[in-house]
């Protein structure tokens, strides 16, 4: 029970009180449904180049409102808003989410002996959520900037020639499937931490919400290697080289 204690101890551990560590919690549990929510909406409309060029081609016009434009040729710099606005909400959240994360050795070496001594497939969830986010960290910054300075780029041909041409396969392979699984861990740790799904049989509901968000890390990585498979067979047929 000691060992649980301080485990408990070490994820929720605030100096300004419990009600400010609930608070920043809450901030924390938004930022990441957000993320969330806009990663999956995000590669479904990437997606869209299953469909041919011309579908994308179409998706990119209303990205940048092309609607609002008098001859339909659309305004870029509303990726580049929305990449600025991700870019802020992936600091916010961040930054919340790294009071989490030990701070030294001696905290990781007290979180993996509770690790062992817990063994829950919870907690072993969190260390990967915890990892996967870290290495996001070091890859979105790239993606991120790229669609915020060159948001003219985006579209079938360019995008194309940007992952095959520009080696951007390297990043966005990776990103890819950390992102999914970070994203996918954060929604079911949610549903649980907020009981988003009250059951009288919260053993059986955590055991569906497992089985859901490992069917839509599958789907969703499937979809975006599909998606990236498409890409890079475009940007060689542009004369690209891997």
């Amino acid at each position: 029970m000691a060992e649980q204690r301080n485990y408990l101890r070490l994820l929720t551990w605030d100096p300004s009180g419990r009600r400010t560590a609930a608070r920043l919690d809450l901030w924390q549990s938004l930022s990441g449904f957000l993320l969330a929510l806009f990663l999956w909406a995000h590669l479904l409309l990437v997606s869209s180049i299953l469909l041919g060029k011309e579908a994308m081609a179409w998706v990119t016009r209303a990205m940048e409102g092309a609607f609002l434009s008098p001859h339909g040729e659309g305004y870029p710099v509303i990726v580049s808003v929305i990449a600025l606005a991700i870019t802020l909400l992936v600091v916010v959240h961040a930054l919340l989410a790294m009071r989490k994360l030990p701070s030294n050795w001696h905290q990781y070496r007290e979180l993996r002996h509770s690790q062992q001594l817990l063994d829950h497939a919870d907690t072993r969830q969190w260390s990967l959520q915890a990892l996967t986010g870290v290495i996001i960290l070091f890859l979105v910054p790239a993606h991120l900037f790229t669609m915020f300075a060159l948001p003219e780029t985006i579209g079938p041909e360019g995008s194309a020639m940007r992952i095959v041409a520009g080696g951007f396969w390297i990043l966005y392979l990776p990103l890819l499937l950390v992102a999914e699984l970070h994203g996918a861990i954060g929604l079911y740790r949610l549903a649980i931490k907020w009981n988003l799904f009250p059951s009288r049989d919260p053993r059986r509901t955590r055991l569906r919400l497992q089985r859901l968000k490992w069917a839509a890390s599958g789907l969703f990585i499937l979809l975006g290697l599909a998606t990236l498979a498409v890409f890079v067979r475009i940007g060689l047929e542009q004369g690209g080289a891997l």
